[in-house]
């Protein structure tokens, strides 16, 4: 299956917004919360529980676990609202989701404030302090919401948060001056550090959001070829049903058949049925195309003839039938070749009319000529109103052989001289069939597909193939 660049981009847009990109990005958020929530407790396990021992201020320690504990009730929330939201099979609001990126990005705002403003902290020194660094770890795994937007909203509110506690130091507090040994331009940098900071891990955002949608795309193309193939299967075997599963038993004749389809389903069929008078009618019919769809034909084509066949014992008639009957079906400019031999066993004469179809063979054992069997009427489908018949009559000696043959045995080609192609053809067929006449029909069908397949050495098969033989034994 073979797509433009623009349809696969489509393909990829509309997964996004897909049920399974929807999943995807659930995953997404509660891995994130999940990360945050563990990073949470590193801190507190690593850093309070080392520092219980010294004696801090026990402001700073309320105000980092007062900020530790808002971070985690925001995760928790978050949590809780995608496993409901996975439950019910949305999406998580956009609404939601910005609320939270904002008020976590809030979060380290509220704590260095608290600290400048509590006098916990040396106003300069609780802007560089360590928990200044949440900012960063905060917009970063904002990326795995998927959302650039958001990257960029996390950027934009840390970057305001920590310039806002900046103005309240040197314009709140008057201090113009750090005490930190920094210049005061540092702390300004610092605040478009976190808003630049967004915009990167927008476009980070973005490139995983495409990662994802690409890797989406591949599994539901996967998906698709597999259900597509298993469907084939299943078509394929329903088709193989459909073709005769014994050799019908007359007095005096030998017949086999043989099919083999390009495709996993084909275009070609043949049938036999025992009519009420005790005569045989032998089908074989070929569909323009091959695939799934002539392979619905030839069992439509199938079913009318096995239906028909009981009522319209004249040749012409039942033909004719037929033939309206495919032409209301196939609007698509289809048609189909068709050739019914009428055998009785009584006495042993066979009666032939063949709509369109070619190759027909007629083996004489006498002479060991082939013969080739014209067509005298259009194939079936395209023109509702044709009147076929009347049927060819042929009377088979004993050894001859009547071999029904569809065009992609004759047609099978290898490369020749001068980069053309060059098939198997009707001298090739005739010669397969002479060399193989005395053999069973099984046996001759068998070895003339061996002498197509030899010529068309590593060549793929480009047509069904399919055979039936026809002969006299006495």
């Amino acid at each position: 299956m073979i797509e433009s660049h623009g349809q696969m981009s489509g393909v990829r847009h509309d997964l996004r917004e897909s049920r399974a990109f929807q999943d995807a990005s659930l995953r997404s958020e509660v891995r994130r919360a999940c990360a945050v929530i563990a990073m949470i407790v590193v801190i507190i396990v690593v850093v309070f529980a080392r520092e219980a021992t010294r004696e801090l201020d026990p402001r700073l320690q309320l105000g980092g676990l007062s900020g530790l504990i808002g971070l985690l009730a925001v995760q928790a929330g978050t949590l809780v609202f995608a496993r409901w939201s996975e439950r019910r099979r949305r999406s998580l609001p956009m609404w939601f989701v910005c609320t939270t990126v904002v008020a976590e990005s809030l979060i380290p705002t509220v704590t260095t404030f608290y600290s400048v403003a509590g006098g916990v902290l040396p106003p300069y020194a609780a802007l560089s302090a360590p928990p200044i660094l949440a900012y960063g770890l905060l917009i970063s795994l904002t990326t795995l919401r998927l959302r650039p937007v958001l990257c960029v909203i996390a950027g934009l509110v840390s970057a305001a948060g920590y310039a806002g506690v900046l103005a309240y130091v040197t314009y709140g507090l008057g201090i113009d001056e750090p005490t930190t040994g920094l210049k005061r331009a540092a702390y300004v940098n610092s605040s478009l550090l976190l808003a630049i900071s967004g915009f990167a891990a927008a476009w980070v955002a973005r490139e995983i959001r495409g990662h994802v949608a690409a890797a989406l795309g591949e599994a539901e193309t996967r998906r698709q070829v597999s259900r597509m193939e298993q469907d084939l299967a299943v078509a394929r075997s329903i088709q193989r049903a459909l073709l005769p599963r014994s050799v019908p038993s007359i007095q005096g004749f030998d017949i086999a058949g043989w099919n083999r389809p390009a495709d996993q389903t084909g275009g070609d069929y043949y049938d036999w049925q025992v009519l009420p008078d005790g005569n045989w009618i032998v089908t074989l019919a070929d569909v323009s195309g091959h695939g799934v769809g002539p392979a619905m034909v030839t069992a439509a084509c199938r079913a009318y003839v096995r239906a028909s066949s009981d009522r319209y014992a004249e040749f012409g008639t039942l033909t004719s039938r037929i033939n309206r009957l495919l032409a209301e079906d196939l609007s698509d400019g289809r048609f189909v070749t068709m050739v019914s031999v009428l055998i009785d066993p009584v006495s042993g004469s066979l009666a032939l009319l063949s709509a369109g179809h070619g190759p027909i063979a007629l083996y004489i054992s006498k002479t060991g000529q082939v013969c080739d069997i014209m067509p005298r009427d259009v194939p079936l489908a395209i023109v509702p109103d044709t009147c076929y018949g009347p049927a060819q009559t042929i009377t088979l000696a004993p050894g001859d052989v009547l071999a029904l043959i569809t065009d992609g045995l004759v047609e099978w080609a290898r490369p020749g001289g001068g980069g053309r192609h060059e098939q198997f053809g009707m001298n090739r067929l005739r010669d397969s069939l002479r060399r193989h006449a005395g053999r069973s029909a099984v046996e001759m069908i068998e070895a003339v597909a061996a002498d197509v397949a030899a010529f068309a050495r590593s060549e793929p098969q480009q047509d069904d193939l399919t055979m039936v033989v026809i002969r006299r034994v006495e």
